[in-house]
């Protein structure tokens, strides 16, 4: 899949140059511009189409295992997405493409169509490079099944190539149709603003299509995703009653499926009338309904905690803060459009990439306490000893076959619960061959999660320590969208 900081990374480069365009330095012709970007692009191709096929030969003689070819896949996939993105940019500036399709062709006196035009490139690359990788799941999906027949999980069909690359695309290019459609949405917002003379706030006032945006956008995911209903049962009532216990409403729990190849959860929504729950096919059927349990928990504290709030309220403090510096730089030292134009993408870009990183580490081991703390307090409710005045826990639990789980490990309830989070969370990392000790842009390692939460579950000065790090970030959040709006306000009435 396509990481999300990719696609904005994508959507900022086509989005800088499009409100400050660049001139080629040497001018070409547009069959020469065309052919060099397909060149480019047909060079890359023709390198995954080398590295995989090395792959699928280091498989057949054995000299790969399946989970180091499934790691060798993640990290060639993620080199090549990279270097795509990077293409993108040398489309724009170097080989001309992007003044060739906003002026030359005059695309950009449509709405987004030199935005489509441009993303076309990278986009078919994307669709070739899964393509190209099919190959190399099928042998997974082979070795999977291998593993299944010496186990009690069943064996799966394996999609074709059109529906893996179709899902491939579903999952990693709907945020680039969501922030497509935004951009969409604030052309007549930004030419009302120029009508009535008050452009320099059209980019406070585009806040209104991310809401709509907000909005729809779970209704139409889960359509798009091809969701079921969770079926009812014994697992959705537990799911439900827990969401319910901590006020956090939704619409429905929908099953997420990927063919079994994805181990993931989620919550999409900012309100219960439009908030749905996803679990993936395969998280359904390898965790145990204890380990489900503590997965949606998870996704529960998300929204108890109204951490997506938090995650838009952080986009839009960017914006505000890029805007405002970037518009007092230009006061100051009198700059030109397009350089303050470049400045404010390039300081939306930095807090994007540094900033809601932080943010959603932060958020994610928030999430993963109050997870925690939920299987704590359910496991101590089921089974309390009470041992010279302090309370421990047996690992047990009747709503489930804890035939495994040692009776005679007794444990804090903190302890038992930031245990069973943690060992349902390395379950997933498994699933995903994933490495234990490498962080994403917006979640933190397993190892680091794990370590934080035997702290939290043992120590109240860690968790103080903890609860003032949330605070601060949000005062960071609110602090930052209040000054880059007081230095816009500066900068448009000095």
């Amino acid at each position: 899949m396509i990481a999300p900081l990719q696609v904005i990374i994508l959507l900022l480069i086509v989005a800088a140059f499009d409100s400050a365009p660049q001139r080629p330095a040497v001018p070409l012709s547009a069959g020469t511009v065309i052919l060099l970007v397909i060149l480019a692009h047909g060079t890359l191709l023709i390198t995954a189409r080398q590295r995989f096929a090395r792959m699928c030969r280091q498989w057949q003689t054995g000299s790969l295992s399946p989970a180091a070819i499934n790691r060798a896949i993640q990290r060639v996939v993620r080199r090549l997405l990279a270097l795509n993105t990077a293409l993108l940019a040398a489309d724009l500036w170097i080989f001309g493409l992007g003044w060739l399709v906003k002026y030359q062709w005059n695309a950009g006196r449509i709405p987004v169509l030199s935005s489509v035009i441009w993303l076309t490139a990278p986009v078919l690359t994307w669709l070739a490079i899964w393509s190209l990788e099919y190959p190399l799941e099928l042998i997974l999906q082979h070795q999977a099944e291998i593993l299944s027949e010496a186990s009690t999980h069943p064996m799966h069909q394996p999609p074709t190539r059109w529906q893996y690359v179709h899902m491939q695309f579903r999952h990693g290019l709907s945020l680039l149709i969501v922030l497509l459609a935004f951009d969409f949405l604030t052309v007549p917002i930004t030419t009302l603003m120029n009508h009535w003379h008050l452009g320099n706030w059209s980019v406070v006032v585009t806040v209104l299509p991310a809401l709509v945006l907000l909005v729809i956008l779970p209704a139409v995911v889960v359509r798009y995703w091809r969701t079921t209903p969770l079926p009812d049962g014994p697992l959705r009532t537990r799911l439900e009653e827990l969401s319910r216990r901590h006020k956090v409403g939704f619409v429905d729990i929908r099953v997420w499926n990927t063919y079994y190849r994805i181990p993931n959860a989620a919550i999409l929504g900012l309100w219960p009338w439009c908030r749905y729950f996803l679990l993936t096919d395969l998280l359904i059927e390898r965790l145990e309904p204890q380990q489900v349990e503590a997965v949606f928990a998870h996704e529960v504290g998300h929204g108890h905690h109204r951490h997506i709030w938090w995650y838009l309220l952080t986009f839009v403090a960017a914006d505000l803060l890029g805007t405002g510096l970037s518009l007092w730089a230009g006061n100051i030292w009198s700059l030109g459009d397009n350089t303050v134009m470049l400045l404010n993408f390039s300081i939306v870009a930095l807090l994007i990439v540094f900033a809601f990183s932080r943010v959603s580490r932060l958020c994610e081991h928030q999430a993963d306490w109050f997870a925690a703390r939920y299987m704590a307090a359910r496991i101590a409710a089921a089974h309390k000893t009470q041992t010279s005045g302090a309370t421990v826990v047996m690992i047990a639990d009747s709503h489930y076959d804890h035939s495994d789980i040692n009776e005679d490990n007794l444990e804090t309830p903190a302890q038992a619960g930031a245990r069973i989070f943690s060992e349902s969370l390395s379950t997933l990392v498994d699933l995903a061959n994933h490495p234990p000790d490498r962080a994403g842009w917006l979640h933190p390692s397993l190892q680091n999660r794990m370590n934080l939460l035997a702290a939290l579950a043992i120590s109240p000065e860690m968790q103080r320590r903890f609860n003032r790090q949330i605070v601060s970030m949000r005062i960071g959040i609110l602090l930052a969208a209040a000054t880059g709006m007081a230095l816009a306000v500066w900068a448009i009435h000095p």
